[in-house]
């Protein structure tokens, strides 16, 4: 008997040493960030599952913000302390589909005991292509489902998928070398630079996409609706409103795929339900110079701190004027032609080049 119950517990700790060991791991890591702590080992975090990782952030770690920012991954760029005036929290993750920003609103609110007095909205044009199928991302709520199910933060420390990103984020770390995208352990997002051979390969890869596939089937969503729920669950908080911006080449194929009446329609929309929507997506200083963009379609941070700058109203020498125009029910015909001037304008300049020798 005593030999058995010998063999029993040498058993068991052989059992749970490495299970213990993962968990530790694990938590010292905590690539889905369910804990608050921070150390040089998990300096760098693999963006591997924004909508989980935030919505984990958002239930358990300290949550003091007054103003929300969502949007898809052209917003995760911008950093959050470069709202001058504002605590924000950033909760923008990747292709951020628009019936997701209510529920993601919701669980904030839910976490922080009530309204925000302010919430940020960054609003891309694509998504407003009902038809768009391009994400294999469940809805919002799944994630916020699963961050509340029973001792699930705990449940991850025990994940073999789980350990295998702390292995990742804690080499990376180690060596100090981020990804060509990495967050902090203050939800702070960088971006490499890029040469301009591989940029000018990300660019095409873009445009390719954006023509054959996100754009393809294009069935204008009921963006007023939506936005006017958003509006309604929310009736004492202040609300900014800011369209994405586009690189020039990104934007040229949403018009030469004959979008822009829906373009003009996204932006009426916003307006009459927010009242003013700041427009950043339209061709100006920023938007027609590829060094502010790592790719057709993502800013480089410093510009977003620009962006940020200009939707508080903080005087920055590196804004250009033409970055970012408000837009209310009053100029909203005057900006939609001064748009179309600029188009035309581009394309001009576009067919001046290629009739150059």
């Amino acid at each position: 008997m005593k030999s058995y119950k010998r063999w029993f517990y040498i058993t068991l700790i052989l059992i749970m040493l490495p299970l213990l060991g993962m968990g530790g791991f694990n938590y010292y890591i905590d690539p889905l960030w369910c804990f608050s702590h921070s150390n040089q080992y998990n300096s760098i975090q693999m963006p591997f599952d924004e909508r989980q990782q935030k919505t984990n952030q958002v239930r358990f770690v300290p949550f003091d913000y007054d103003t929300l920012l969502l949007g898809s991954s052209r917003v995760t760029y911008i950093n959050q302390n470069d709202f001058i005036g504002h605590k924000t929290y950033n909760y923008a993750v990747s292709l951020m589909d628009l019936k997701d920003y209510y529920d993601f609103i919701e669980h904030a609110k839910a976490r922080h005991g009530g309204e925000f007095d302010c919430i940020i909205l960054g609003l891309d044009f694509y998504t407003t292509n009902r038809n768009m199928t391009d994400s294999n991302a469940k809805p919002a709520r799944f994630y916020i489902k699963r961050s509340g199910e029973l001792a699930y933060r705990y449940k991850t420390l025990l994940s073999r998928e789980v350990f295998n990103y702390s292995r990742k984020n804690y080499e990376n770390s180690i060596q100090g070398v981020p990804l060509d995208y990495a967050y902090d352990r203050s939800n702070i997002k960088t971006l490499q630079w890029v040469s301009p051979e591989a940029k000018a390969g990300k660019i095409k890869a873009n445009l390719d996409k954006y023509h054959n596939v996100v754009y393809a089937h294009y069935a204008y969503d009921d963006v007023r609706g939506i936005m006017e729920r958003i509006k309604r669950a929310n009736p004492h908080t202040r609300f900014i409103v800011f369209t994405t911006p586009e690189s020039w080449p990104l934007f040229k194929v949403m018009v030469a795929d004959g979008l822009f009446p829906y373009y003009q329609q996204w932006l009426t929309d916003n307006v009459e339900v927010f009242g003013a929507v700041y427009n950043f997506d339209y061709p100006n200083a920023i938007t027609v110079n590829l060094d502010n963009y790592y790719d057709a379609s993502h800013i480089y941070p410093g510009t977003g701190t620009r962006l940020a700058h200009r939707l508080v109203g903080y005087p920055d020498p590196k804004l250009p004027l033409d970055f970012g125009v408000l837009v209310t029910r009053d100029n909203l015909a005057h900006h939609l032609e001064m748009v179309q001037k600029r188009i035309d304008e581009q394309e001009r300049r576009g067919e001046a080049g290629a009739a150059r020798p």
